[in-house]
C-alpha cells in the first residue's frame, strides 16, 4: 500500500493476519450498534464500517442498508466471505494509505463508523490526510460515529508468528503500547469538525460529526 508520509510501516498485506475475526465484538461498537438500532433506527442507508472486526456491525444491519467495511486483516476477509451475507461488501485497505482515498469510486455514505480514528496513526501528516479523505465520503447530511472510549486508546499493531491448536503456527496482529499522541479529546475532534464545517456533538459514550 501507498502512504503520504516516510514512516516505517509493517506490510500486513503479505500474510493472512488473524486479528478480530474471532473475537467478541468490543464494547465500543456495541454502544455505536446500540445507537444506530434504537436511537437513529438505521434503514436504507449506505454505511461505511471502518475496522471489520468479527463483522457483528453487518449482520446486524445488511438487511435493510448496503454495508461496506474495510480491514487490513486478510483473516477478517475471509471471514466475511464465509458469511456470504447480502448488501455487505468489504476490502483489504489501510485507512491512513493512500489507497483508502481512491477506495469505492468516490462513493458517498449516509454513515461512517470508525470507532479508533487515531489510536493507530503513525504520525500527524497521515492522521491529517485520512481525515480529509474520511469527510469526503460523508454524504450530504451524513454523519461520522466515534467512540470516546475509542479515542483514548492508543496502541501499535505489530506482526507476531503465533501458534495454537486450531491455526498451529500462524500469523497474527499483536497490540503493544503506541504513542501517546494519538489520544484524540473531544477539543480537538470540535476543532476538526469547524476546520471541515461539520457539526460536532456527543454523549457520555460517542462522538457525531454531522454534514
Amino acid at each position: 500500500m501507498n502512504y503520504i508520509c516516510n514512516c516505517s510501516k509493517s506490510d500486513f498485506s503479505k500474510h493472512s493476519y488473524t486479528y478480530w475475526e474471532d473475537r467478541d465484538t468490543t464494547s465500543d461498537e456495541i454502544e455505536i450498534i446500540d445507537f444506530l438500532e434504537n436511537s437513529y433506527k438505521l434503514e436504507s442507508k449506505k454505511v461505511l464500517h471502518i475496522g471489520i472486526g468479527n463483522s457483528s456491525f453487518a449482520k446486524k444491519f445488511f438487511n435493510n442498508n448496503h454495508i461496506f467495511g474495510i480491514t487490513i486483516s486478510k483473516k477478517e476477509i475471509e471471514n466475511a466471505n464465509l458469511l456470504n451475507l447480502s448488501n455487505y461488501k468489504f476490502f483489504l485497505c489501510d485507512k491512513y494509505s493512500i489507497n483508502f482515498n481512491n477506495l469505492l469510486n468516490n462513493k458517498k455514505f449516509d454513515i461512517i463508523v470508525d470507532t479508533n480514528l487515531k489510536s493507530y496513526s503513525c504520525c500527524h501528516k497521515s492522521f491529517n490526510f485520512f481525515i480529509e479523505s474520511l469527510f469526503k465520503k460523508l454524504n450530504n447530511k451524513g454523519m461520522l460515529i466515534t467512540s470516546k472510549n475509542g479515542m483514548r486508546w492508543f496502541k501499535e499493531l505489530r506482526p507476531k508468528l503465533s501458534f495454537n491448536i486450531k491455526n498451529f503456527f500462524h500469523f497474527k496482529l499483536k497490540e503493544v503500547d503506541g504513542n501517546k499522541e494519538n489520544i484524540l479529546t473531544t477539543d480537538e475532534l470540535k476543532s476538526l469538525s469547524k476546520r471541515y464545517n461539520l457539526e460536532f456533538s456527543f454523549d457520555d459514550k460517542l462522538c457525531y460529526l454531522k454534514k
